[in-house]
């Protein structure tokens, strides 16, 4: 069953309330177009799971062949799973992997917001989300998929301007983010449940 752009914003209302659903739809369209048991091997062939003990058994083999996979809605790396304290099997689940996605969302912006403000901390939370880094997910071209989707989605009207990098970003002192000249986040959240929303409270 693959999940409509209306499906994935109940699922993640339900089971990843600490990020925007503005914020987490576009990234999960743009991982996995609503396919819960996408799976990505990493510098490995294409694969397709019908079912979910085929995509299971899919990604331990892989594993078990050194590949790191991309697992589910939000393609969370079996590199992470120890970590996030799950299982492969966990992270086909819908629910669990939307809530995995939130908490690499969270602690990607965590970082980012440390040197960015406003929506370039969300570009750059984007870019730590797809590579770990502040900078490769925008040459990859990860960080333009996911605003395209937020547009082809109806969470922003166009996407922003991508900031400017450096590999040793300044890091914001004296402005806090609300006063930043930088749009906040709440800015380009809109919809349902727009008002006063922050897109990483």
């Amino acid at each position: 069953m693959i999940y409509t752009v209306a499906a994935l914003t109940a699922l993640a209302q339900q089971c990843a309330p600490g990020v925007a659903t503005e914020a987490l739809v576009p990234l999960l369209v743009a991982e996995s177009e609503g396919n819960p048991l996408a799976i990505n091997v990493n510098k490995g062939p294409r694969v397709n799971a019908s079912n979910l003990t085929d995509a299971v058994a899919l990604v331990k083999r892989y594993v078990a062949a050194g590949h790191s996979v991309d697992i589910g809605l939000g393609q969370i790396n079996s590199k992470n799973l120890a970590r996030l304290g799950t299982t492969i099997e966990e992270t086909f689940d819908p629910c669990t992997n939307l809530g995995l996605a939130s908490r690499v969302l969270q602690e990607g912006y965590a970082q980012a917001s440390q040197h960015y403000s406003g929506l370039d901390a969300i570009s750059v939370t984007y870019s730590l989300y797809n590579t770990g880094t502040m900078t490769r997910g925008f040459r990859n071209g990860y960080v333009q998929r996911v605003w395209a989707a937020a547009a082809r989605v109806g969470a922003i009207e166009t996407p922003p301007a991508l900031p400017s990098l450096s590999s040793s970003p300044t890091i914001l002192t004296s402005t806090p983010q609300e006063d930043s000249p930088i749009a906040a986040p709440e800015e380009w959240v809109f919809g349902q449940a727009s008002t006063g929303i922050e897109v990483f409270p």
